[in-house]
C-alpha cells in the first residue's frame, strides 16, 4: 500500500483556500477545523490513507472496522475551502513519512489550484495553565505576515527565531513554498495536557478575522465548560493524592520514631 487519496465525490471547486487541523497538541487544530466543517456545513469528498500511519484500525459503532485516515471536506461560496481533518498524523519518528503524506496533499490540492494555505494547531507551554491564549502566526512571506499584523489581539506573529514546526503544519507551508504557494500557521498557546478547545477558540477567532468570515462559536463555548470542568476535576484528584502521600510519609515518620 502506497500514500493514496481516493475521491469520493468528483468536484469544480474556484481557487479554493486550504486549511488544514490535524490531530496534535490539545487537538486544537483538529477542533478548529471540525468546527469550521460543521458552521460551514462543508461535504466530505475524499480520504487519505497512508501506511505511514499507526499501524491500526478504528472500530466503528457498528462494530465494523476501518483504517485511520485524513479527510477532506469542501464549502462553496463567496469563497470556496477545502479542510483537511481526520484521525492522525505520521509518527514524529518517521521523517520519511511525513514528507511523503505532505508531497501527496501538495498534488492533490495542485489539481484544485490552491494558491493559498493555513494550517492550524497548538504551541505547548511546557505545562502551564494559559487563562487567555494568544495565538502565535508565522508564514512564507513578509507581505502576507504583514496583511495579518494586527488583525486580531489575539494574534502575535512569532519572533522566536530558530524555533520549529513540527509535522504537517510546518511542512505543509514549507514545502508548498517550493510549489510558490502562500500560507500562514496560527497556533494557540496551550498547556498541551488535555484536549483545549479554548485555545481552538482563540486560532479559529484569529482565522476568521484573517479571512472574513463570520463563526458561530457556540458549540465551542460548551465544550470549554466540560474541559474547564474536567480539568477541575483532574487537579482535585490530584490534589488528593498529594495529601494521601503526605499521611502515609507522616505515618512512616512516626512509625521510625517509636
Amino acid at each position: 500500500m502506497n500514500t493514496t487519496i481516493i475521491e469520493r465525490e468528483k468536484i469544480s471547486l474556484n481557487t479554493p483556500i486550504f486549511v488544514e487541523g490535524l490531530p496534535g497538541i490539545g487537538l486544537i487544530g483538529k477542533i478548529a477545523v471540525e468546527c469550521l466543517i460543521s458552521e460551514l456545513e462543508a461535504k466530505k469528498f475524499a480520504e487519505l490513507y497512508s501506511p505511514h500511519f499507526p499501524h491500526q484500525a478504528v472500530v466503528l459503532p457498528d462494530s465494523k472496522l476501518r483504517l485511520v485516515r485524513n479527510e477532506f471536506y469542501y464549502h462553496k461560496g463567496n469563497q470556496d475551502f477545502i479542510f483537511l481533518t481526520g484521525d492522525t498524523q505520521v509518527p514524529p519518528t518517521d521523517s520519511y513519512g511525513h514528507y511523503a503524506v505532505v508531497q501527496e496533499i501538495l498534488d492533490f490540492l495542485a489539481d484544485y489550484e490552491v494558491k493559498e494555505i493555513y494550517t492550524l494547531g497548538g504551541y505547548s507551554t511546557g505545562g502551564k495553565e494559559v487563562e487567555e491564549p494568544k495565538v502565535l502566526g508565522s508564514g512564507t512571506s513578509a507581505a502576507l505576515l504583514e496583511k495579518i499584523s494586527g488583525i486580531d489581539p489575539l494574534l502575535v506573529l512569532r519572533e522566536d527565531i530558530g524555533a520549529a514546526i513540527v509535522g504537517a503544519s510546518g511542512l505543509l507551508l514549507a514545502e508548498g513554498k517550493l510549489r510558490n504557494l502562500e500560507g500562514v500557521c496560527l497556533l494557540g498557546e496551550s498547556s498541551g495536557s488535555v484536549i483545549d478547545p479554548k485555545a481552538a477558540k482563540a486560532v479559529i477567532h484569529s482565522l476568521s478575522k484573517i479571512l472574513g468570515i463570520e463563526i458561530t462559536l457556540d458549540v465551542l463555548e460548551s465544550r470549554i465548560k466540560e474541559s474547564e470542568r474536567m480539568i477541575n476535576e483532574l487537579q482535585e484528584l490530584q490534589e488528593q493524592a498529594a495529601e494521601k502521600e503526605k499521611m502515609r510519609e507522616r505515618r512512616k515518620d512516626m512509625e521510625y520514631i517509636r
